[in-house]
């Protein structure tokens, strides 16, 4: 009856270090109405698991057999209540068990060890070696537990299970894969092992954290890698945000020619009628000019300058193609900094570039964008909206996606302006229009800029 009880304790406490080891990878991420209803259930089920257990002990005896057999299940509940506080992270709970069933393992082969090498033999099988092997667990447990938790709380680091893929799944598994086979094998094999078994476990062990170690650099490389395709994607858009201002200062550059051209020819005129005395004629020549320049006014859509130039490219690029547009800015010149104006000129520049490329698909009468950006000096908003009768496949964001390899490089500079200046966007289609919304705080837009 007392050997009953304090196994029926011991193997409880076990249990409980095992769902403690489990909980700490998660426990900063936790609130703190999760731990605690977790630490409840796990309070309130360890004294029904050690009457349980007790009445096996007394119902089977208190042996080998049924040593192992509630070590091979006794986990169970204690790993439910983590699944049913701890949701919707299934991988991460696989990779968990496996590294925790991993430490198992070294545990009880370092508590087997010690009592094979330095107690007497009798110790060695059979029901005496029980008590002292599961006592020796806990002391082990208790005497690194300050590497345990630094190993577990860092067991998830974010460049590890970065999304639910197949890859990942077989990676989560790999643990538990590891500890299948051996611990398959011990379920009708008696304590006293050999100490060819024994070594053979420590290196279970070092190979499980081996991978694990890889698994880390793998997640860091990959994380450099999006990190390296993020910054190409950016160096892109600035490329593509300077090819288009060349463009812009190339056509000014040509109207500045021609303007002189012809001024030239005009003051010559004028000199030639003035010189004869056709007043009359020369006063005709002045008025048709002024009609002229009239007839040819210069965009300006907004105070700043970098926004304007991108309106003006972008307007003038629709124009070209046939494309009616209509374009409305309310944005004062102060109303932000240097780079936040070229953010939101590349932003420009890629939407409506995209409205664009849109529109070349639409027949010729249903070609149409409009622009509308406005600024009340602490809340942007921005609409661009485009006749598209076509549907447009949407990705998990909300956003459209790329359909097309190579595409998509307007979609993530929209994905970057929104993520730096915490700007919320919304994007619909009904009624043969395709509709952008953006709107930002001009607050958090000079946050992120820094120095100029």
């Amino acid at each position: 009856m007392p050997l009953a009880i304090g196994m029926a304790v011991g193997l409880t406490l076990i249990q409980a270090i095992g769902a403690y080891l489990r909980y700490l990878p998660f426990e900063a991420g936790l609130a703190p109405e999760a731990r605690a209803r977790l630490r409840k259930y796990i309070l309130l089920w360890m004294p029904v698991s050690c009457v349980l257990y007790q009445a096996y002990f007394l119902h089977a005896g208190v042996g080998v057999e049924t040593f192992k057999r509630i070590q091979y299940v006794g986990w169970i509940p204690f790993f439910g209540f983590s699944l049913l506080v701890i949701r919707n992270e299934g991988m991460r709970h696989t990779f968990v068990l496996g590294m925790q069933t991993l430490w198992f393992a070294l545990l009880h082969t370092a508590s087997g060890t010690l009592i094979l090498t330095l107690l007497p033999p009798h110790y060695g099988a059979g029901s005496d070696r029980l008590p002292v092997q599961t006592a020796l667990y806990i002391v082990f447990f208790l005497l690194l537990l300050p590497m345990e938790r630094r190993i577990f709380r860092n067991l998830l680091p974010p460049t590890l299970f970065a999304g639910n893929s197949l890859a990942g799944w077989c990676f989560a598994i790999l643990p538990l894969g590891l500890c299948a086979s051996p611990l398959i094998t011990l379920i009708e094999r008696p304590l006293m092992y050999t100490w060819t078994d024994r070594i053979s476990r420590f290196f279970l062990l070092f190979w499980g954290f081996s991978l694990y170690q890889y698994a880390l650099y793998a997640g860091k490389r990959a994380a450099d890698i999006r990190e390296e395709r993020h910054t190409n994607e950016l160096l892109t858009q600035q490329l593509h945000a300077l090819e288009s201002q060349a463009l812009l200062l190339e056509a000014r550059a040509d109207d500045v020619r021609r303007v002189r051209h012809d001024l030239r020819h005009y003051n010559r005129l004028l000199a030639s009628l003035l010189d004869s005395g056709d007043v009359a004629a020369a006063r005709k020549l002045i008025e048709e000019q002024d009609k002229d320049l009239l007839a040819r006014p210069i965009s300006a859509y907004c105070k700043s300058p970098v926004v304007n130039a991108a309106l003006t490219v972008y307007v003038q690029m629709a124009a070209k193609e046939g494309i009616r547009v209509s374009c409305g800015a309310n944005l004062d010149a102060s109303g932000g900094s240097r780079r936040s104006d070229g953010d939101l000129a590349i932003l420009l520049s890629n939407v409506i570039e995209n409205a664009i490329i849109a529109s070349r698909r639409q027949p010729e009468g249903r070609r149409e964008i409009a622009v509308s950006l406005a600024c009340d000096g602490t809340q942007y908003a921005l609409a661009v909206k485009n006749r598209f009768d076509a549907p447009v496949r949407v990705g998990d964001d909300g956003l459209p996606a790329a359909s097309e390899h190579g595409h998509g490089t307007g979609m993530a500079s929209l994905r970057n302006f929104s993520k730096k200046y915490g700007a919320e966007v919304i994007f619909t289609q009904a009624d043969g229009w395709v509709k952008l919304l953006m709107y930002w705080s001009g607050a958090g837009a000079r946050a992120s800029d820094g120095p100029d």
